[in-house]
């Protein structure tokens, strides 16, 4: 029962990353597996999000491979839109260049919307800045974020 919202390269993708947090090949996962196979995909859940995915979607604790699926295409197709998230990270982006500081997505992480605590805004921050100067593109780092290319 796989989403028809999601491509094969999607497809093949995640039933790649659960495959691999399924360690016995029970073909399903719990929570924390989920939070893996998700930071593997590119995406840090909070821990309440993926908790409500294993109420919403699982059973008895764990998460299927069928009902990953259909719920990988409900999230990256009925979440907003990449351009509707740039355009709120615009608010940010006060010379109009695209780009956000590093201390200023942190706060959005933070402190808006599904908040994330400090491990998760280490690790996107990491991913978003890595080396650089502490400023964000902030519309490749979206893209990057939802998969979205």
């Amino acid at each position: 029962m796989s989403n028809s919202k999601l491509n094969e390269e999607q497809l093949e993708e995640y039933r790649e990353s659960f495959n691999l947090y399924d360690k016995n090949k029970d073909g399903r996962i719990d929570a924390a597996e989920l939070a893996a196979v998700m930071r593997t995909l590119g995406t840090i859940l909070p821990n309440q999000e993926v908790l409500d995915t294993i109420r919403d979607f699982g059973n008895g604790g764990f998460i299927t491979m069928d009902a990953f699926l259909q719920w990988m295409g409900r999230k990256f197709t009925d979440d907003f839109e990449a351009d509707d998230i740039i355009e709120a990270f615009q608010v940010f982006d006060k010379d109009g260049k695209g780009m956000i500081s590093a201390s200023e997505l942190r706060h959005v992480l933070t402190f808006l919307g599904d908040r994330l605590d400090e491990s998760q805004v280490e690790e996107m921050l990491m991913q978003a800045v890595g080396s650089g100067d502490g400023s964000v593109a902030y519309e490749p780092f979206v893209r990057k974020m939802l998969k979205d290319k």
